[in-house]
């Protein structure tokens, strides 16, 4: 059962094909504390060190490659390399590093 299964008012989605890959690895990423801490707070601090830096998001794209392997293996899902394409997680890279940006700017990482 995906994510957005257990927490839709509606229930599953007749066809797998109409499950949205990326927004359910996204919500596991944001409500996993062990995959926060170990895997995406430590490419966030390395991000802190170039922030605004054009390619900033390829610090993000081996932690999001272990998230989906995380992922992927905990709720049994077939054919990852289908289901998460490099461009589908490059795009993901970018969107995380742009919101980490606004966050880094603000300073709301600052002890």
């Amino acid at each position: 059962m995906k994510l957005n299964e257990l927490f839709s008012p509606i229930g599953a989605p007749a066809n797998n094909d109409d499950v949205n890959y990326a927004g359910d690895l996204k919500f596991y990423i944001d409500n996993d504390n062990e995959v926060l801490t170990k895997v995406m707070f430590p490419a966030i601090k390395k991000h802190q060190q170039y922030p605004g830096h054009p390619d900033a998001y390829k610090i993000y794209i081996k932690p999001l490659q272990r998230c989906k392997e995380m992922y992927c293996n905990n709720f049994h899902i077939d054919d990852p390399e289908i289901k998460f394409p490099k461009e589908l997680l490059i795009k993901m890279a970018r969107n995380m590093a742009a919101e980490q940006d606004k966050y880094i700017g603000r300073g709301d990482y600052e002890d």
